[in-house]
């Protein structure tokens, strides 16, 4: 039975096909630690019900986080966070956190702000926690 604490929080009016909201939120899920190996996936036609998808949507993300080796089909059972999971956590959180660093310098240079800037402004928010 998969974990009723994993909820998908998917936006049809946002940019971001829902099949890769899906895959995202799996990534992060990983990454943080909340899913872990042997951990299931609501089923495809749960989740395609509670959020009123369609079902080759959440197929293609759970393929896809399938091919990563993130995931792993058991045939008539569901399917589970992969074993292999395991050692993808490290890269996956640099990769979440370089992406939306990437974010904000952009949006830094957007409002003209320089690296010094950038480089104080983080400091001061790594201080802080």
């Amino acid at each position: 039975m998969p974990d009723s604490a994993l909820r998908f929080h998917l936006d049809p009016a946002l940019a971001t096909p829902i099949y890769a909201q899906i895959t995202e939120q799996v990534r992060y899920q990983v990454a943080r630690g909340t899913l872990r190996p042997g951990d299931e996936l609501p089923s495809v036609r749960a989740l395609s019900g509670e959020h009123l998808i369609n079902p080759n949507t959440v197929v293609r993300a759970y393929q896809e986080l399938e091919r990563e080796g993130l995931v792993e089909k058991r045939r008539g059972r569901g399917t589970y966070v992969s074993d292999t999971a395991r050692t993808m956590v490290e890269a996956e959180r640099r990769r979440i956190v370089a992406q939306r660093l990437a974010e904000a310098v952009r949006e830094a240079r957007e409002l003209g702000l320089d690296a010094d800037d950038v480089l104080e402004e983080l400091k001061r928010q790594l201080s802080e926690q």
